[in-house]
């Protein structure tokens, strides 16, 4: 992987999948994860300018209610000459659409550091979570990639999400 030569990268993930009796067929090819791993590589020389790095932390920063949200990002843009429009104006229909459905957005809370710890998912992501409970009451968000990693030959969008029911337990006081 140090050399970035993809192909014996490929023929060694092949090699080593073969002998652990994984089939190199059932799930993502060796190419693409040969050619993920060394994006991976490729990110981690990756150097940010002060300016870069500062901006990214500015919005790393931001933890609001999502009732405001949408001008918190507004004015971090502005700040940092970063142009967001076309993305703010999704975020604006899409908590739009979250409060048409009755919900407070006063209670909700958008975190832009927050993030699902998984390769797969391409947009929205979410948390549903209770005042006094540490971890995660349900999660997940938007996965449009995740059927074509495991071999569909074309995209399929997709939402999904899970709900650990031992965690709903212990809120409502009951032993999982």
């Amino acid at each position: 992987m140090a050399q970035g030569d993809e192909e014996e990268l490929t023929r060694h993930i092949e090699e080593a999948m073969q002998a652990t009796g994984l089939s190199p067929s059932a799930g993502r090819l060796p190419s693409e994860i040969a050619r993920r791993l060394l994006e991976k590589a490729d990110l981690r020389s990756v150097r940010l300018s002060q300016e870069a790095l500062a901006a990214l932390k500015s919005f790393l920063a931001i933890r609001v209610p999502l009732n405001s949200a949408g001008e918190c990002l507004a004015t971090f843009a502005r700040e940092t000459s970063i142009v967001l429009d076309d993305t703010l104006e999704a975020f604006t229909l899409r908590t739009d659409r979250i409060a048409a459905q009755g919900l407070p957005l006063d209670s909700l809370h958008y975190n832009a550091r927050f993030g699902r710890p998984l390769d797969y998912y391409t947009g929205f992501t979410f948390e549903i979570g209770a005042d006094g409970l540490p971890a995660a009451l349900a999660g997940g968000g938007r996965y449009d990639r995740l059927l074509t990693l495991l071999g569909a030959e074309r995209p399929i969008p997709g939402v999904g999400f899970s709900i650990w029911l031992d965690r709903v337990a212990t809120l409502r006081g009951e032993t999982p």
